[in-house]
């Protein structure tokens, strides 16, 4: 947990504003995010969560009324730069293609996080991988609903490319296509592979990006049944 810790020392990228109310809902945020990252959703407790954050547990309950009002708000200051940027690239790639090819839709998925990764530090790559690890394998029913929140309109626009790029396949095995993409994004930032996330970030996207697709478009070719 070295990295982990060395990230509670560091500011997080909450744009947050000197003093106030702001300043302490941006603290319980990072402090929840950490928390989270650490210890899972039935781990952590509103009191190590304020105490780290340094502010009282009423305040909390002022600001957000419930634990897992305050951890959907922190994952979601977490994952919606990230999807808006994932609308904004297949927006210009609708644009300009009409249908964007599997790879496309797949580069448009992936480089997001790529991209906020190269602007933190690595003390925040690590907690960004391991909150991303955690939201999709933490087993609190909660945290499903809130990844279904989070990433609900995701699936269902990333899986409709996918159909359009492969007109052959059901939307159900687009969904399920995606899925498999999902986790192996994930897998890829916190398995062996993660050590190039800092050193070659490029070139570790862009082989993730071709691994994916050629997966992709050969589950396709198959006979679904």
């Amino acid at each position: 947990m070295r990295d982990l810790a060395t990230a509670r020392r560091e500011p997080q990228p909450s744009d947050r504003p000197p003093g106030g109310a702001s300043d302490t809902k941006a603290r319980l945020l990072d402090a929840a995010e950490l928390f989270f990252a650490e210890r899972g959703f039935d781990g952590m407790s509103m009191r190590a969560v304020t105490n780290a954050a340094g502010v009282s547990v009423s305040a909390a309950n002022y600001h957000f009324g419930s634990k897992l009002a305050l951890m959907g708000a922190a994952l979601r200051r977490r994952v919606e730069p990230i999807n808006r940027r994932r609308f904004e690239l297949l927006d210009g790639l609708e644009a300009e293609a009409s249908v964007p090819n599997v790879e496309q839709v797949l580069d448009a998925f992936y480089r997001p996080p790529f991209e906020q990764a190269a602007e933190s530090t690595e003390a925040q790559r690590t907690l960004m991988r391991t909150v991303a690890a955690r939201l999709w394998h933490d087993p609190a029913e909660m945290v499903a609903a809130i990844r279904v929140e989070l990433f609900g309109e995701v699936s269902e626009r990333f899986s409709v490319a996918l159909v359009n790029a492969m007109p052959e396949i059901e939307p159900a095995r687009a969904r399920m296509l995606l899925q498999l993409s999902v986790g192996l994004l994930i897998q890829t930032l916190n398995g062996e592979a993660a050590s190039f996330f800092s050193t070659d970030a490029d070139t570790l996207r862009a082989v993730l990006v071709r691994y994916a697709t050629a997966g992709v478009i050969a589950a396709a070719q198959e006979d679904p049944s």
